[in-house]
């Protein structure tokens, strides 16, 4: 069945384009046309994108309006404890007491995409469908772009990333280097054990880390080397089965951060850090400019806001 759907200002563009380039065209000519842009632009949204490391590893929340210039968020550094009481009783404990604000801007991230007159009248003399490599390359250059923010941030832009947040810490004290021949399989699953505990006590055991994102040097040495006396197992295998809830990412974006390799561990969830996604890929109407008939795309983003830092931490040189 034939798409069938239109913007009425995609044809109105179609024309005053056509129109521009001293090329004569029907009404139903700018419709096909129009018809065909809307099949590129929802193709563009339905077309799955490789996994992107940043965007897999940070929670997206979409709370603000499309319309912010700015977010305000509140972070805690810690969590208050809740005790019994007896009946009638005022004088109920306060949770998160020593939460702070942070305004952080938002950014608009933007490029586009575009046919000349020949391409559009190839496609209406044949009937044949507009390229949508075009497009698709588009919406992969904003999520690109999203996700070196979600991970390394756009500190030119006043934008933070997971790695580089203010409000998160670093654990010392690890042997580190896992790739040098000198670190064995039982030193990495100890280093893991120093991570782990960390978030768990500087949080007082309210947070569990849920995933340790690691560079690849440092994840295939996890996976190559083996711990004496457990019959062959490595130190991913070890670590794995001691703390089954946590999921170990292979991040190459890891390999260099400030010059150096770096590691974070946490209980990732959308209530502790996210993206902020003020406005996922979008697309508006046809624009004639010079020789070509150009679609903008654009994203909105404010970086990513850590509410519970004690969530988290990082470690440099693994």
């Amino acid at each position: 069945m034939p798409h069938m759907h239109y913007d009425e200002a995609d044809a109105i563009a179609v024309v005053s384009f056509a129109h521009s380039q001293n090329v004569a065209i029907r009404e139903d000519q700018g419709v096909f046309a129009a018809r065909e842009l809307d099949y590129v632009k929802s193709r563009t949204y339905d077309r799955k994108l490789p996994p992107m490391n940043g965007l897999a590893l940070v929670p997206r929340a979409s709370d603000a309006p499309e319309w912010a210039e700015t977010i305000t968020y509140k972070s805690y550094d810690h969590v208050g404890i809740a005790k019994i009481i007896a009946n009638y009783a005022d004088d109920l404990p306060r949770a998160d007491v020593s939460g702070k604000e942070t305004t952080v801007p938002v950014r608009t991230i933007g490029d586009s995409y575009g046919y000349n007159i020949n391409e559009l009248n190839a496609s209406i003399a044949l009937g044949a469908r507009l390229p949508e490599r075009k497009a698709f390359a588009a919406r992969r250059a904003v999520e690109v772009k999203l996700n070196q923010i979600a991970m390394v941030g756009d500190v030119n832009h006043g934008l933070y990333g997971i790695t580089n947040h203010p409000n998160i810490g670093s654990t010392t004290g690890v042997t580190g280097d896992w790739s040098a021949v000198a670190t064995t399989a039982a030193q990495i699953v100890a280093d893991v054990d120093i991570m782990w505990n960390a978030v768990r006590t500087q949080s007082k055991g309210v947070h569990t880390p849920t995933r340790l994102a690691i560079p690849s040097s440092a994840f295939a040495a996890m996976n190559s080397k083996y711990v004496a006396d457990t019959g062959g197992k490595s130190a991913y295998d070890v670590v794995r089965a001691k703390y089954p809830g946590l999921q170990i990412m292979d991040l190459p974006e890891l390999e260099l951060v400030d010059g150096d390799t770096l590691s974070i561990i946490g209980e990732f969830s959308e209530e502790n850090a996210n993206l902020e996604e003020v406005m996922p890929f979008n697309q508006l109407p046809a624009q004639a400019r010079n020789l070509e008939l150009v679609v903008p795309c654009y994203a909105r983003s404010g970086g990513v806001s850590v509410h519970y830092p004690l969530a988290f931490t990082k470690v440099v040189g693994l």
